[in-house]
């Protein structure tokens, strides 16, 4: 017999800058377009998915990067694999993966490793810098650049403060390295999590839900760097620019060390929301479990065959 589970891949924001306050600043064009229509606003729902990353909602926050129906088919699929036995290897190999970071003098093994390596980029650094810079132009001045005219002038006038930004941060220094790493270590402590059992016995929204404390000391460590992302955030704003029936588009705008960035986007309508056009392109997936031997057609210590099927949109 076979058990035919579709499962959606799980998308990561392509940027964590997404605004607290969103509002949209819509033509009249758009307007009109929109009430045609009766499709969703884009502007409102991008607002919502901010307001999720602000107050680290992981769990609402992932199911509103994917459409309903895919989250469904994920969910299905997390609750196949959770139902498979922990073997002791996987058992043992995460209690050390987790060890590596929270157990008893992690954080002075880890800068042990990694501070010789820090000294030795020390010396480099100035060069590298000059060459990170000298590509950020080239790339941005290049003609063989795969950019938009718009994206061009966007990048123009955020280079100078992200310039800035790296000149100023001293990125190679051991303190604030290990402050960040033990603010990460008590993010994962204050999941509650210290086994493999722990998450095979929760739902993929509770799991998701103890991603909360991690997402927090993530935003503190990046802010030990100079990058507040929960300000840049606030800056967010979002401008609908054409929706035409299942397809629209947007232009979304950011402050960036103190210049505005921005950048068009193509969506399209699935299952009543928006989404990026390039990106669900992908989400096809379908997972055929072959459990066949449990009928006398296999051994009973082999694995279900998983085959995956991946059909791009058009």
């Amino acid at each position: 017999m076979k058990i035919r589970v579709l499962a959606a891949s799980l998308l990561v924001a392509a940027s964590a800058s997404a605004p607290l306050q969103a509002f949209a600043a819509e033509t009249p064009a758009a307007r009109a377009t929109q009430a045609a229509y009766s499709v969703p606003d884009p502007a409102a729902q991008l607002g919502e998915t901010v307001r999720q990353f602000r107050r680290g909602d992981v769990t609402a926050l992932a199911q509103s990067l994917v459409p309903p129906s895919r989250w469904e088919e994920l969910r299905i699929a997390y609750e196949y694999q959770r139902q498979k036995p922990i073997s002791e290897h996987d058992r043992e190999e995460f209690a050390e993966k987790l060890a590596e970071l929270t157990g008893p003098g992690a954080i002075d093994r880890i800068m042990d490793d990694i501070s010789p390596k820090m000294a030795e980029a020390r010396a480099q650094w100035p060069g590298a810098q000059l060459m990170a810079f000298g590509a950020m132009s080239m790339a941005v001045e290049s003609p063989d650049s795969d950019l938009t005219e718009s994206q061009r002038e966007a990048l123009r006038s955020a280079i100078p403060g992200v310039q800035s930004w790296i000149s100023a941060t001293n990125f190679l220094d051991e303190a604030t390295l290990r402050q960040a790493l033990e603010l990460l270590a008590e993010g994962v402590r204050k999941t509650g999590v210290t086994d493999l059992e722990q998450i095979r016995n929760m739902p993929i929204e509770a799991l998701l839900d103890r991603g909360r404390s991690v997402l927090a000391a993530g935003k503190q460590a990046a802010r030990l760097y100079g990058l507040d992302l929960d300000a840049i955030a606030d800056s967010f704003q979002v401008e609908v620019l054409e929706i035409d029936g299942e397809t629209a588009r947007v232009r979304s705008s950011v402050r960036l060390f103190g210049a505005p960035v921005w950048a068009d986007h193509d969506l399209v309508l699935v299952d009543g929301r928006w989404y990026g056009k390039e990106i669900a392109k992908h989400w096809k997936h379908s997972i055929h479990f072959d459990d066949d031997h449990h009928h006398g057609h296999g051994h009973e210590d082999e694995e279900p065959e998983v085959e995956v099927e991946i059909e791009r949109g058009s």
